[in-house]
């Protein structure tokens, strides 16, 4: 699950999201635990995008026109607000976790700030997922 986490931050067809619906319905697990676990995986991930985000930009073409596109359109709200866009990040992927990690050091945005918001609302929605798709597979008789 941590791993799923981890991969699933960049290499996008590993969908965290797609992994809490497999672990409640067929594995039963904890949605805390599913929530805590697939968090943990993006929060390492984020914080090595952070770190080495311009590197993979470099790499990887589609990656850096996708992180170009959302700093031309949302550049000048990214820098004005750090917890509002660490909010809408990790709650609503609004622009999504990893283009934001990646984007956050050349934009001047604080590390410190940032990822701890998104950690922690990562957490969340994957808890929220997971709760919403037990009581969806309880009232289905899964």
């Amino acid at each position: 699950m941590f791993l799923i986490g981890l991969v699933g931050t960049v290499f996008w067809p590993v969908s965290p999201d797609a992994a809490v619906t497999y672990y409640v319905l067929s594995k039963a697990w904890s949605p805390a635990a599913i929530g805590l676990l697939l968090a943990g995986g993006q929060g390492v991930a984020q914080g090595l995008l952070f770190a080495f985000g311009s590197r993979l930009r470099r790499r990887w073409g589609w990656f850096n026109r996708r992180c170009e596109r959302v700093r031309e359109k949302y550049g000048a709200r990214l820098r004005s607000s750090v917890l509002m866009l660490g909010a809408t990040s990790g709650l609503f992927s609004v622009p999504p976790t990893s283009i934001t990690a990646t984007l956050a050091p050349g934009l001047g945005l604080p590390a410190m700030r940032l990822l701890p918001v998104m950690f922690a609302l990562r957490v969340v929605r994957f808890t929220a997922i997971a709760f919403m798709v037990r009581g969806v597979g309880h009232a289905l008789g899964r």
